[in-house]
């Protein structure tokens, strides 16, 4: 279609900016109306960023983009901006364009920080951004289709979430999802089966009751003491009457009949070297000593240790944890008895008088224990039991008798229970209870507030189920017309990365759906080795877009992006494109390949305009651009807080920049160390060029390299005058191209030697007759 261009959009004029940046308040003087092609010169911080952020926020419509530039300081005046377009004026004013200019395409940083790159690191929203970058407004219009039955889904989800979130509160204990509650049939019957199941239910929590009832327990009590009458009766053999008299005699004459016999066996124990334990004085052939050695003998301490021994276990068969542990039985069993007996015809265990056997136990352990004291304290006597206690003895034994009938009972008791257990096991309440829920369910279904509500969410199940069947046939669309589409602009991408000579390419470009949005995925081809692009959490031991490609090769990638979506618009004739230093870290060649790019836009798009602070980069695009298609500007500095924008004479500008380059190298030469040296360097070659030019405009082109210049005056005749110094000029080149990008690419890391730069500067002053 050829659009008139009159019907084109085009930037005419900058009529005002006020209140943005650094135009506090700029107004158009002087013969400031755009051409064709439009090349605009400003100092760093002069405003072509700001300028930029107005021409974007003209094409998106979005205020933003001036009013987060506002001037600093400005409170009084509002962001006001005034351009002229072919047409009428487009105008922003209190917050908002008049109109909007659709086709504007800006190539700068905000491009690269939003598509590319942002620092040394791409991340999934440059993947989303340069999706739409690569695949057109054709693509984008699809993207959009795609992005719209999504949102409208996710609209559907919360309808969804709501209403599903109503069901299921009225659904009896969850037992079934929203989905499947509004299949439920109706069923005419349903009050009656609700009614048989509760019924069922109360069966099974009996059931479930009884498989929890305890079984009843076994009682033990205490046995008399088999030893214990024997060792009452016990005696030992062999003690000497006369010992055992004079020990007796001695007992008495100190009243110590009670604990004498035991006081006097452990007071033996500490008799050393036949001393007194008590005063120290000598024993030998004391006769009351010998007889206590032989009394107190080893068979004597033995019968006490077997005393001691009895008592202890009585203290614990007869004790009264022994004697609780049988009242707890006792009243256990009667409670189980109890339980049971609502289930079971059963015979209850019976002891007769268990509080007289607790009595009796209890009387037993004091009368044994008071028997085994008194043979402790006269261990050779026999010791005869009391008629009590034999009588209690007895009543033991017709308890144990008791006790196995008893016992008995129990068995009989519990094998009753197990078979009442096995009886009504299988039948689980939480089984009935569910299946009484899923008929209760079934039984409010068809309530009618609940039925409507069924109904409504049938519907909205339904309407997403269209969304997402016209969503999956809009992105099969879309892949297809993507996947047509990514390998032409890759192919694109990587002719323009062979014309800036960057020695990478892309590779294995494709497209998915991380997150959910569309997003690019591609690898970077270096030595025919694919490398991934990685992001900011890239290890940086591992290759990837961070660490392999310069800066001037991401500049280069992302300018190559830009124009290959230029040069796949279709309606790239009705664009205005408009560049904001697009050779960033560029060296000469890829300088003048941008710069003929540029000029190509100006052939096949409806304007150009270009904002540079480098004059010479400028007249490079300059220099081959139709005369009456060409316009010059210039932002300038009208006071610290305010820019202006004016006609600009580029020829003249340029040749004051050569005057520039020969002031840097005499101070540098002249001289300690005045100046960077890496500068230094870098302006040999264009001084050099420049002398030639201005010498012989018509014998060399402005984008004529030094090596190019040092070419031709070889092939000219032998009186040309500059033959005389035409192989000082390639020995100066050879020394300069070393720290150039273009052909050394390790220029910026070169190392530079002062004494050889010296030399060298001293000799391109010469050559140029301004060695002072």
């Amino acid at each position: 279609m050829i659009v008139a261009v009159e019907d084109i959009k085009m930037l005419k004029k900058l009529i005002s900016i006020k209140g943005v940046g650094r135009f506090q308040s700029c107004k158009a003087a002087g013969d400031v109306s755009f051409g064709k092609n439009s090349l605009v010169f400003a100092e760093n911080g002069r405003g072509k960023t700001t300028l930029c952020a107005i021409l974007r926020s003209l094409q998106t419509g979005m205020p933003a983009y001036i009013l987060g530039r506002q001037t600093i300081g400005n409170t009084e005046n509002p962001p006001e901006v005034q351009i002229r377009i072919n047409g009428g004026n487009a105008i922003f004013r209190n917050g908002q364009w008049n109109q909007q200019v659709p086709d504007i395409a800006i190539f700068d940083s905000t491009f690269v920080a939003e598509n590319v790159f942002s620092g040394d690191c791409v991340e999934i929203d440059h993947r989303r951004n340069l999706y739409n970058v690569i695949i057109g407004k054709a693509g984008v219009d699809l993207a959009h289709e795609v992005s719209a039955i999504d949102a409208a889904i996710k609209v559907k989800n919360g309808e969804i979430k709501d209403k599903k979130s109503f069901l299921e509160s009225r659904i009896p204990d969850g037992v079934m999802d929203a989905k499947y509650f509004i299949t439920l049939a109706k069923d005419d019957d349903i009050d009656s089966k609700v009614a048989d199941q509760e019924r069922d239910l109360q069966a099974v929590k009996q059931s479930a009751r009884l498989q929890r009832g305890p079984e009843l327990e076994q009682m033990n009590i205490p046995a008399f003491p088999d030893e214990f009458l024997p060792i009452l009766a016990k005696t030992i053999e062999g003690v000497e009457a006369d010992a055992e008299r004079q020990i007796t005699t001695h007992i008495e004459a100190h009243s110590m009949q009670e604990r004498g016999k035991t006081w006097l066996s452990e007071g033996c124990t500490y008799i050393h070297d036949d001393n007194c334990p008590f005063c120290g004085q000598g024993l030998t052939g004391v006769d009351l000593i010998g007889a206590y050695k032989g009394f107190f003998s080893t068979a004597y301490n033995a019968l006490k240790d077997e005393i001691k021994a009895l008592s202890d276990e009585t203290s614990g068969s007869f004790g009264d944890l022994a004697l609780a542990q049988i009242d707890r039985v006792l009243h256990k069993n009667t409670a189980a008895v109890d339980f049971w007996g609502q289930y079971c015809d059963m015979t209850a265990p019976a002891l007769q008088d268990s509080n007289d056997l607790m009595v009796i136990l209890a009387r037993l352990r004091q009368d044994i224990l008071d028997h085994l004291e008194r043979k402790a304290q006269a261990p050779l006597e026999q010791i005869n039991p009391d008629a009590s206690l034999l009588s209690d003895f007895e009543i033991l034994r017709q308890f144990q008798a008791a006790i196995v009938q008893y016992n008995q009972a129990v068995d009989a008791a519990n094998a009753l229970i197990r078979a009442k257990k096995e009886q009504t096991q299988g039948h689980e309440v939480r089984q009935v209870e569910t299946e009484l829920a899923k008929l209760k369910a079934a039984q409010r279904r068809y309530e009618p507030q609940i039925e409507a509500a069924c109904n409504t969410y049938r519907n909205i199940l339904t309407e997403k189920k269209d969304l997402e069947d016209r969503k999956n046939a809009a992105k099969e669309k879309l892949d297809e017309y993507t996947k047509r589409i990514i390998k032409k602009y890759e192919k694109t991408i990587n002719e323009y990365l062979d014309c800036f000579n960057t020695g990478f390419q892309i590779t294995e470009t494709s497209h998915g759906y991380r997150g959910g949005a569309p997003s690019i995925s591609l690898q970077i081809l270096i030595n025919q080795t694919p490398i991934d692009l990685g992001d900011a959490g890239t290890p940086i031991d591992q290759p990837s877009f961070k660490n392999t490609l310069s800066s001037g090769d991401r500049s280069a990638l992302a300018l190559s992006f830009f124009l290959a979506q230029l040069e796949h618009d279709p309606d790239k004739a009705n664009k205005v494109v408009v560049f904001d230093d697009p050779f960033n870290s560029q060296d000469d060649f890829r300088k003048g390949h941008t710069a003929q790019r540029i000029r190509k836009c100006g052939r096949e798009c409806a304007q150009v305009i270009v904002l540079s602070h480098d004059q010479h980069f400028l007249k490079l695009v300059w220099d081959d651009l139709p005369a009456d298609e060409r316009k010059t500007f210039q932002l300038f500095r009208i006071s610290e807080k305010n820019t202006g924008i004016a006609e600009w004479d580029i020829e003249k500008a340029v040749q004051a920049r050569y005057r520039v380059d020969i002031d840097t190298l005499s101070k540098y030469y002249t001289s300690a160390n005045d100046g960077n040296q890496r500068d230094v360097v870098q302006k040999i070659r264009p001084l050099l060029e420049g002398y030639c030019r201005n010498l012989y405009p018509t014998r060399f082109a402005d984008n004529d390299a030094l090596g190019t210049i040092v070419g031709k005056i070889r092939g000219y005749d032998d009186d040309f005058p500059l033959k005389d110094v035409c192989d000082e000029l390639e020995e100066l080149n050879v020394y300069a191209r070393r720290y150039h990008h273009g052909e050394n690419p390790n220029a910026a890391t070169e190392a530079i030697n002062d004494n050889e730069l010296k030399g060298y500067v001293k000799r391109t002053l010469k050559v140029v007759g301004a060695l002072l």
